[in-house]
């Protein structure tokens, strides 16, 4: 049986690990690990479902956030800090199927760079949308005359 002593413990080797609530492990790691903790959740505690990928901008940084959960029931979130200026972190869809759908939205939204993914083409945003604009960055402003969504942006 899978216990959050077990998870909490086991996950140490991946970065910080600390349990936030009594049924939830928080898991700070780097880009160049996260795949690795995701495959040890998958595999030997038993996190076989992705409720969610959830992304910060912390305005230096970028935070993405996994969420995973097994038939234990407890709730895994496994953080990621990522630099502002290149934003990029391994793809992880090949080990949770789910995921691919989550990284193509936050390309999409933070402009953030998922090697390895299959398929990183636009999924919210229409295909006319200005290259390298990101609308759910803290930084980003609509530039005057410039088309969003066959939109065009009046002059401020």
């Amino acid at each position: 049986m899978t216990t959050i002593g077990i998870i909490t413990e086991r996950l140490q080797e991946f970065g910080t690990a600390e349990q936030v609530r009594s049924n939830r492990v928080r898991l700070k790691t780097t880009p160049d690990r996260v795949r690795d903790a995701v495959t040890l959740s998958l595999v030997m505690l038993g996190c076989d479902r992705l409720i969610t990928i959830s992304t910060l901008d912390r305005g230096t940084t970028f935070e993405l956030l996994y969420h995973l959960t097994g038939p234990h029931r407890i709730i895994l979130s496994l953080s990621v800090s990522l630099p502002r200026d290149r934003p990029s972190s391994p793809t992880v869809s090949d080990l949770l199927p789910p995921a691919g759908i989550y990284e193509r939205q936050i390309h999409d939204l933070f402009g953030i760079m998922f090697p390895g993914h299959p398929d990183l083409k636009k999924i919210i945003l229409n295909e006319d949308w200005p290259a390298d604009e990101y609308p759910l960055r803290k930084d980003w402003k609509p530039r005057p005359e410039s088309f969003y969504g066959g939109i065009k942006t009046e002059r401020m």
